[in-house]
């Protein structure tokens, strides 16, 4: 059996505005139609197929924050594609370290785990090529992928290997100074986020070397109920896991242990590789225009050269501009000079320090059953208008609000509409009234989106004031 394991926790705070907290990059549309997630389980689907004669079963598993995990299973379905999947979702982020222990404790001890990032780019044919090389040494090896670098970069972590290939230093993201010696010394590699093994071998490298995030995870599996397709982990005793990249937490010990029977091994991958990390990242992917621009949206230009510009909801015009980063979204603008663009994270924690929505909703937000939009107001005006949409056949949560009214007028479709215990059913053009800390919920019962707009006026609008009494998406 292998569990081909991707790992879709993080919220890219390098690639906001795009990405926030509540929709980060994995799971956007950056690089082509797809997802970078979508992206990353067709790569698995396309090297599932060329190793499929050899007749090994296989599975899927990904590991995410349990607010994403509706996300992740419509993303999978759209896909089309048969694959046999769970969702494993995180009471909180740990890091790459407790998340590849539970991988390694999934299936049995001499089943074949491949751990791998959720965002990165790859050839695909050569991804699937070094994946089997894998199979040489992964009876006795803990084996990772390594990128010969093209410049001096300090977003990535590095990997360095001697003449047979063995692996024997992990470095985290280094200094700009240090990077360049790496760059010259040559015995360096980029670090692509791929840990392939026997669960075995890394089960006993936790044991050796992380015992208390081994014991964790156990205790977590063993109070959790693993049947079902979409898991979400035991808080306790998850939540005592250290928070800690496998980087520190295994290899670097591992590749300091001369005694270790666990070999260290690094396949070369000699191929189109992208970590899609920063807008640098992104800029370097995407198709350019004659100067040298990346133009997404309603952009005129002129004298402005090697810059990525995106405007995706109203006229942005520039003249004279060189290597400029600029993201305009329907509630934030981003200007970034290119070489910056690692230090976009400090914007974010800016935000949260100051406690602004913008680090974690975007105007438009996605829920299990639909999606809304604030169309105006806030809190300091006393009043909020949202445009909301709800899936055919969904319906929200059953509720209440302790500090608004609200007021719904369709706009399109038919909905099942309850406030108190009085149920009713409303078509286009058709209002309700919900007082302050009425029970109240709403039903798509059409075959189309149900659209209505909802008024909220009171003296708190935060979308924390929901209490819930019953949720088919298990929010309660």
């Amino acid at each position: 059996m292998i569990n081909f394991v991707i790992l879709c926790g993080g919220s890219g705070t390098r690639l906001w505005p795009y990405s926030r907290e509540k929709l980060p990059k994995q799971l956007l549309k950056l690089t082509n139609e797809n997802t970078m997630l979508q992206n990353t389980i067709l790569r698995i689907y396309n090297l599932v197929k060329k190793i499929n004669d050899k007749n090994i079963e296989y599975k899927l598993t990904i590991i995410c924050n349990k607010e994403h995990t509706h996300f992740i299973e419509k993303q999978i379905n759209e896909l089309k594609v048969s694959i046999n999947y769970q969702i494993i979702s995180e009471p909180i982020g740990r890091d790459s370290a407790p998340a590849i222990c539970i991988s390694a404790l999934l299936g049995t001890i001499d089943d074949n785990t491949f751990v791998m990032p959720c965002d990165h780019i790859f050839n695909d044919i050569e991804f699937s090529n070094s994946c089997i090389k894998s199979f040489e040494y992964i009876e006795t090896s803990i084996i990772t992928f390594g990128i010969k670098p093209s410049r001096v970069e300090t977003g990535y972590g590095y990997i360095k290997i001697d003449d047979n290939k063995t692996t024997i230093q992990f470095v985290e993201k280094p200094d700009y100074n240090t990077a360049k010696k790496y760059f010259e010394e040559g015995s360096y590699l980029w670090n692509a986020g791929i840990f392939i093994f026997k669960n075995k071998n890394m089960i006993d490298c936790f044991k050796k070397y992380a015992n208390e995030i081994y014991i964790n995870c156990v205790q977590t599996l063993k109070n959790t109920n693993l049947n079902e397709t979409k898991i979400l982990l035991s808080e306790n005793p998850f939540i005592d896991c250290k928070s800690i990249s496998v980087d520190y937490a295994i290899m670097e010990k591992l590749c300091n242990d001369e005694g270790s029977e666990i070999q260290k091994k690094t396949i070369l991958y000699n191929s189109t590789w992208n970590d899609i990390g920063s807008f640098m990242a992104l800029f370097e992917e995407l198709e350019k225009d004659s100067n040298n621009n990346v133009i997404k949206g309603d952009v005129i230009t002129f004298d402005t050269n090697n810059c990525f510009i995106d405007s995706n909801h109203c006229l942005t015009t520039t003249i004279g501009l060189n290597n400029l980063i600029i993201v305009n979204t329907d509630d934030a603008l981003l200007i970034c000079d290119n070489k910056k663009t690692q230090d976009v994270k400090k914007i974010v924690e800016t935000l949260k320090l100051t406690k602004r929505e913008e680090s974690i909703l975007h105007k438009t937000v996605f829920r299990p059953w639909g999606y809304y939009k604030n169309v105006e107001g806030n809190n300091e005006d006393g009043f909020k208008i949202k445009r909301i949409s709800v899936y055919p056949g969904k319906r929200l949560s059953l509720q209440s609000h302790n500090y608004r009214s609200e007021h719904w007028v369709m706009v399109k479709g038919t909905a099942k509409v309850q406030v108190g215990h009085n149920i009713s059913t409303l078509n286009k053009d058709e209002s309700v009234y919900i007082p302050v800390k009425s029970l109240h919920r709403i039903e798509n019962i059409g075959d189309d989106l149900l659209e209505f707009t909802e008024t909220q006026i009171g003296d708190y609008l935060g979308e924390d004031d929901i209490i819930r009494y019953e949720d088919d998406f298990g929010r309660i």
